[in-house]
């Protein structure tokens, strides 16, 4: 059969196309030195052998990869390679979901190259630790966070740590302590942007603290005065209108509380003490259902002359 002229350029073209995107499909990219060749079997020198593990680590074979970095940090100990491999020792371990080796590993960065320049860096990686842990173990991040907090007291991420700490506090259920670590951020980081987001949060705790407690009447009224000093403070702010339902939610119980005291001395026989705090009900919270039902109480009340 004879081929059309032309043909057969076309197949060497198509070949040479097909081989070089096979060849390109292997190649990764990393922030770090951009787009990477798969390694060669030349890995002699420390670079040669960073890159190596670097790829290792973008394949996602992590246990490779921090083999390659030790091996670094025990042939190459005085080079820049060595610092570099131990932070991406614990890079790899995060990755692989293994928590606890990868804080000793960068504790290993700060103790082995103390004043070291990636300082900055091994904490924010450190801090991803402590908010991955937060979706399984809130102790254990909390132990992470007050490490932070511990080694680098005014450092950048130091108060959004006191914040994962109250946050971790809440979701746990310990609104005490979750109040009491709100507010020690706002009295070490007056100044700080999360402020408004932590005036939202004390109140919060408190209300459903004093869930937990029941009629802890102290508790209810703060949290109310709370939500409402952050309105007032933060009237465009992010949690205006979650404040404001707070805020009516708790006035309806207040008034509900009130009502049954007026109630409990109805019980006992004391309708004048009574009407004192059906009459507080209908002044304080005319806008509920109970403000209806002490005006009720009221009349019946006139009615039979127990009261004028």
């Amino acid at each position: 059969m004879k081929l059309r002229s032309g043909f057969f350029p076309i197949i060497v073209l198509a070949v040479t196309f097909l081989i070089s995107t096979a060849s390109y499909g292997k190649w990764v990219w990393n922030k770090d030195t951009g787009w990477m060749q798969p390694p060669t079997g030349d890995v002699g020198s420390p670079e040669q052998r960073y890159k190596n593990a670097l790829f290792m680590l973008v394949e996602q074979k992590y246990v490779s990869a921090i083999k390659e970095f030790k091996l670094i940090i025990d042939g190459y100990p005085d080079s820049a390679y060595a610092e570099l491999s131990q932070i991406n020792i614990g890079w790899a371990y995060y990755l692989n979901g293994d928590y606890n080796r990868a804080l000793k590993a960068y504790d290993t960065v700060l103790r082995e190259y103390p004043g070291t320049k990636r300082t900055k860096e091994v904490h924010e990686k450190v801090f991803q630790v402590g908010i991955a842990q937060m979706e399984m173990d809130e102790n254990a991040a909390i132990r992470v966070f007050e490490k932070i907090i511990e080694n680098h007291p005014m450092g950048p991420i130091a108060p959004e740590s006191q914040i994962k700490i109250a946050d971790c506090y809440f979701k746990l259920g310990y609104y005490e302590d979750a109040v009491d670590a709100y507010k020690k951020f706002m009295e070490s980081y007056p100044r700080n942007e999360w402020i408004p987001y932590v005036q939202y949060q004390i109140p919060l705790s408190k209300f459903y603290f004093e869930k937990q407690q029941e009629r802890n009447y102290g508790l209810l009224v703060s949290a109310r005065e709370g939500f409402e000093e952050y309105l007032v403070t933060n009237p465009h702010g992010v949690y205006v209108e979650d404040a404001s339902r707070m805020i009516e939610e708790i006035r309806v119980i207040e008034a509900r509380r009130e009502f049954e005291i007026g109630e409990f001395y109805l019980r006992r026989k004391t309708p004048s003490s009574a009407a004192i705090y059906f009459k507080y009900v209908m002044k304080d919270f005319p806008d509920t259902i109970w403000a209806e039902r002490a005006m009720e109480r009221l009349e019946f009340l006139r009615m039979i002359e127990a009261i004028k």
